[in-house]
């Protein structure tokens, strides 16, 4: 197993651990049961099913952006990261941010994920409940739970930045089933009654 050097590195920056020969990759061509490239691997992850979670941030300004990519780290300490996009209208203030806001969908919440994955959407408009908590976050209404997040760190991976951050509060809301993102999607999770 590799050891982790402690130091890092990106995508972007091009370090050695990203580099793939070419004849690994023509090996795992050769036969044409695999495919390379950004279509052959959007492909298969619409076969992945993702929870579907809404960040936001900004004081002032409220941001917020559709984010699939969210994952729990570790319980001690809680740690979680997500994605963002470089170039998307988020990244500034998701960059500067001390501390973002992570929503987690109930499966009745479609539209609003809608809103929030389309670009130059309304996102804080009529159509969208929410009100800003005592240290002046934008909150959502209604989701399953949401969690205040400290940004402990932005690594550039290709054309987005991966979020790795300390969850500081979590508070849940409504007893529902999750939204899931599957298949270019979001569908609705049926989750079985809880037996206790």
């Amino acid at each position: 197993m590799k050891a982790f050097s402690g130091r890092q590195s990106s995508y972007i920056d091009g370090g050695p651990q990203w580099a793939i020969p070419q004849a690994v990759v023509d090996g795992w061509l050769a036969d044409g049961s695999f495919a390379a490239g950004a279509s052959a691997f959007r492909a298969a992850m619409r076969h992945h099913a993702k929870g579907v979670a809404i960040i936001t941030t900004g004081m002032e300004t409220p941001v917020g952006f559709c984010a699939t990519s969210l994952a729990s780290i570790t319980l001690q300490p809680p740690i979680l990261a997500f994605t963002v996009g470089l170039q998307s209208s988020s990244w500034p203030a998701v960059e500067s941010a001390s501390y973002v806001m992570v929503h987690l969908l109930a499966d009745d919440q479609a539209d609003l994920a809608h809103r929030f994955g389309q670009t130059g959407a309304l996102r804080f408009g009529p159509g969208t409940r929410w009100h800003r908590d005592a240290f002046g976050l934008p909150v959502l209404d209604g989701v399953l739970a949401c969690m205040v997040v400290a940004p402990t760190s932005h690594l550039p991976v290709g054309d987005h930045a991966l979020v790795i951050g300390r969850v500081i509060a979590t508070r849940h809301g409504r007893v529902r089933g999750p939204l899931v993102h599957v298949g270019g999607q979001f569908v609705p999770l049926a989750v079985p009654p809880d037996p206790a």
